[in-house]
């Protein structure tokens, strides 16, 4: 995997001019990581509170689960990234969230949301809408179904953690540049096809594996692995094309290890980490999987 673009690509206008958009690759993500060991603030969800920590280690940086409001400015202060993780809300979460995004906001640090189970509750939709009129954030990390709540827009049922609403990829595509939009900030909305905007660029990642699904937690490693990326200094759009690349990279080595032996989701799980520490420590160069990115700018469509 050592020679495989995050993006690299050049584009002509209508003059003809050439624009070269070059993103990092892994060997440079890699480079990053190790440089800086990055300390991620996680305000995350009990339930995936260890794989979220053993993921940003086994990544090269680390976590601090500090959850209380006592203690969040402090904590806040000397990370290089925030994640705010709204899984199993209470008061005490909420103010600590507010809390730390402020606090982050002040240093100039990024702030990755994942609105877990937005639509499950209006106590959870009244306080995540109360979050963000003081939070600014810097990439959202959501599902379908999370990112049509946070646009209002109506959904069949409202179902929790898991999205009830299913779009095709020209729908999911507009919902991520519209929610870049509405909250100024880079949105990643993942599934069996993540798709990355800032609100003018956006990227469609194919690939990864379908158990992925059934391990509790993949999307709030997902958004960890996000907030990593931006913590060690890379530009929250370069990061989160990046985190959906190796985590759906990380899940189709999973996938076919697990095949190798006959085995269940308990084996998938562990081969997750392992992918993830081989693709994360530079271990399977030239072993890469089948990982497709697509460009999407306006009406123009082009495969990387």
């Amino acid at each position: 995997m050592k020679n495989m673009k995050i993006l690299n690509h050049e584009k002509k206008d209508q003059i003809g001019r050439n624009d070269k958009e070059s993103f990092l690759c892994f060997r440079e993500i890699r480079a990053r990581l190790a440089a800086s060991r990055p300390k991620v603030h996680c305000l995350t969800n009990p339930v995936t509170m260890k794989d979220v920590a053993n993921l940003l280690l086994t990544a090269g940086g680390s976590a601090i689960m500090a959850q209380s409001k006592k203690e969040a400015a402090e904590i806040t202060s000397f990370c290089q990234a925030t994640l705010l993780n709204t899984g199993v809300p209470d008061d005490e979460k909420w103010e600590a969230c507010r809390i730390a995004g402020q606090t982050a906001n002040t240093l100039g640090h990024p702030v990755v949301l994942d609105p877990v189970g937005i639509s499950a509750s209006r106590y959870r939709a009244e306080e995540m809408e109360k979050l963000l009129r003081y939070v600014k954030v810097s990439v959202i990390r959501c599902n379908q179904g999370e990112a049509a709540f946070l646009l209002h827009r109506k959904m069949e049922s409202q179902g929790g953690v898991e999205t009830s609403l299913k779009v095709g990829e020209a729908e999911q595509t507009e919902l991520a540049e519209r929610l870049a939009n509405a909250y100024g900030c880079v949105s990643l909305i993942s599934g069996p096809v993540d798709v990355v905007s800032d609100g003018s660029r956006s990227i469609v990642m194919r690939g990864g594996d379908s158990r992925a699904v059934r391990v509790t937690g993949s999307g709030c490693m997902l958004s960890a692995l996000c907030a990593l990326l931006t913590g060690a200094g890379i530009s929250s759009f370069e990061a989160a094309v990046a985190a959906s690349a190796i985590w759906k990279e990380s899940c189709c080595k999973a996938g076919v290890r697990t095949d190798q032996i006959n085995g269940g989701m308990g084996s998938f799980h562990t081969y997750l980490f392992d992918a993830l520490d081989q693709i994360c420590q530079g271990k399977d160069d030239g072993n890469q999987q089948d990982t497709k990115m697509e460009l999407v700018s306006g009406q123009k469509q082009q495969k990387i």
